[in-house]
């Protein structure tokens, strides 16, 4: 007699199907931990590395590996005029880190400001082809962000980070399309932005307001490398965009505390273009070793160190998150986060395009918990005055103190 099943069909398995089914073992696994936070069973590994078969792909690969960090500007007394020596101090700040990559933050240098050019310069020129740096688009505007882009690759990026804006009720096509030909007009390697704030997400085109489709058909150009998500992102939102494009990008959650669990089913191996100073210092690169513990399939590793990492991560989490959400950084506690590490420091200018009263003020309090945070992963912070943090270390280095500073913005003593 004939077995019966071979008259049934046998159905076509998608790697979305697979992928979904994986994202549900790992949810189980994690419930069924309890307090402890370890799955009582892995099951099979899953991950995989993305799709190489472009020469940028081929590029993220070997230099895609750790934290990237956000890279933050400094100024003179005057808080107008850039602190070349300061840029310099952060970007070899930076390579002490032991970060993949670094992204100079514009809010204070927009393009068409005499200092922009000078910003990129400084920070290219230092980083010396040790340390890649990340050019972004912000616009609502093609032409605008494609003229941007041309730019930047002049003064010598390495990679761009698509973090543009579109209409609030754009079409899934015409997303698709703005965002296709400013991917198109450069041959750098490309990086998505998964985010929640207002023109970077469309809730009548995905979960989440992400639009999984348009993402998943930008990862078929092959200049497309990665994807960031945003820190306030869910954990299943994560999930489901790590599904769409993980066998072809490599994704980059922000929020650290995922990785773990993620990298039991997609391959994890960088976060970036945030204040990885946050967690880790040169001498203690957590962030880094928990990224390298995932990429390698060390998940034994990977969860001793999310154990040290997750005082100062927590933190930081409890710390930025809602304000992201709200469209702005707390950017006084950012260079605050990196002058513990070693980096410049120095007090930031009011954020002009920052929502009013988003950006909070750096108190006393704040300082000693994240000093406190620190202490607690077995981080070692800065024993430097903390006068030298208001004016920054180069400043400080020259002579100058708080009481030459023209202004002392969002800062409590």
């Amino acid at each position: 007699m004939q077995d019966s099943a071979s008259h049934i069909a046998t159905p076509k398995v998608s790697r979305r199907t697979i992928m979904q089914l994986a994202g549900i073992s790992a949810t189980a696994g994690l419930l069924a931990a309890g307090s402890s936070g370890t799955a009582q069973a892995e099951g099979p590994a899953l991950a995989t590395e993305p799709d190489t078969s472009s020469p940028q792909r081929k590029w993220a690969a070997q230099n895609l590996r750790g934290l990237a960090n956000l890279f933050l500007p400094s100024f003179l007394p005057d808080m107008k005029t850039l602190d070349e020596a300061a840029l310099r101090h952060d970007v070899r700040a930076a390579k002490a880190q032991g970060f993949c990559g670094t992204m100079p933050m514009i809010n204070w240098t927009l393009p068409g400001d005499p200092q922009w050019e000078l910003f990129y310069q400084t920070v290219i020129d230092e980083a010396d082809g040790k340390l890649p740096v990340h050019g972004m688009t912000f616009t609502s505007h093609v032409d605008t962000d494609i003229k941007l882009m041309k730019a930047q690759e002049r003064l010598g990026v390495d990679a761009f980070l698509i973090a543009s804006k579109h209409a609030p009720d754009i079409s899934a096509d015409d997303l698709y399309d703005a965002m296709r030909r400013r991917i198109e007009a450069t041959d750098l390697p490309v990086l998505l932005y998964a985010a929640l704030n207002e023109g970077r997400a469309f809730p009548h085109l995905g979960p989440a307001g992400q639009p999984l489709d348009v993402y998943d058909r930008l990862a078929d150009l092959p200049n497309v490398v990665a994807l960031k998500i945003s820190q306030p992102v869910t954990l299943i939102t994560t999930m489901q965009l790590c599904d769409t494009v993980a066998d072809r990008l490599l994704v980059a959650p922000v929020n650290l505390d995922f990785v773990p669990m993620l990298a039991r089913h997609y391959h994890m191996q960088w976060s970036g273009q945030w204040n990885g100073e946050a967690v880790q210092t040169p001498d203690v690169q957590l962030g880094n070793q928990l990224l390298a513990a995932t990429a390698a399939g060390d998940l034994e590793t990977a969860d001793k160190v999310a154990r040290q990492i997750q005082p100062a991560h927590s933190h930081f989490y409890t710390l930025q998150s809602e304000i992201i959400r709200g469209g702005a950084h707390p950017w006084q506690h950012n260079k605050y986060y990196g002058w513990l590490g070693g980096g410049n420091g120095g007090l930031m200018p009011m954020d002009e395009h920052a929502p009013e009263g988003s950006v909070p003020a750096l108190t006393a309090a704040d300082r000693a918990a994240m000093r406190a945070a620190f202490t607690a992963s077995g981080l070692t912070p800065t024993d430097s005055p903390e006068e030298q943090f208001i004016v920054g270390r180069a400043a400080w280095n020259r002579g100058a103190r708080p009481t030459d500073m023209r202004t002392i913005p969002s800062y409590e003593t």
